[in-house]
């Protein structure tokens, strides 16, 4: 995982010095760099032996690096889930995101995005005598929300997220346990700037 995420971090970087090399005023003078602090609250699905559906409540904290244009924004994302009945020892996610933004006000935007990446989780069910079980795979979903600009140089983003994980841990004895959903509520202080 950490070979992935430094190709796409060096990938991303050779492009960014290649477009400032080139000159080109398009990006030169539309683009802003990106950075976001995010904390939120989250609602994780899972079920156990294919019963119903349970779900466990996580707040969880992110840090976002990325850019936008006028209509569109990118971001790398890391995140972190706390489970305060500590059934789940931790949750993180690596990954992005891709969103269109509609810009109806100068005062706020609207946006629409998908997401994408890794999830590894580590969780030890009351329920049974198991113990610690780990898994982990990639995930995908949809965002939306607004931006609301405090300034030149700092937004408040406001949204909702879904990332589908789809993952089970298998167990001849227990059975399996099958990892769903993720919705989450979320704020997040973007700092915006340009290197103009």
């Amino acid at each position: 995982m950490k070979k992935e995420l430094t190709r796409i971090v060096l990938s991303l970087a050779f492009i960014g010095t290649t477009l400032v090399a080139a000159g080109v005023p398009s990006y030169e003078t539309n683009v802003k760099s990106l950075v976001g602090i995010e904390g939120g609250y989250s609602s994780l699905d899972y079920n156990k032996n294919s019963q119903v559906i349970q779900s466990v409540s996580l707040s969880n904290l992110g840090l976002k690096l990325g850019a936008e244009t006028k209509d569109f924004r990118v971001f790398l994302s890391g995140r972190y889930f706390y489970d305060s009945t500590a059934e789940y020892e931790y949750l993180t996610t690596y990954g992005g995101e891709i969103q269109y933004k509609f810009n109806p006000s100068k005062a706020f935007n609207f946006f629409i995005g998908v997401n994408g990446g890794f999830a590894s989780m580590r969780f030890d069910p009351a329920a049974d005598n198991f113990g610690p079980r780990s898994v982990s795979g990639p995930y995908f979903g949809g965002d939306l929300g607004a931006n609301i600009h405090l300034g030149r140089e700092m937004d408040l983003e406001l949204g909702g997220r879904v990332m589908s994980i789809q993952a089970t841990h298998t167990s001849a004895t227990y059975g399996d346990y099958n990892i769903g959903n993720i919705v989450s509520v979320y704020a997040s202080l973007i700092f915006k700037w340009t290197m103009d």
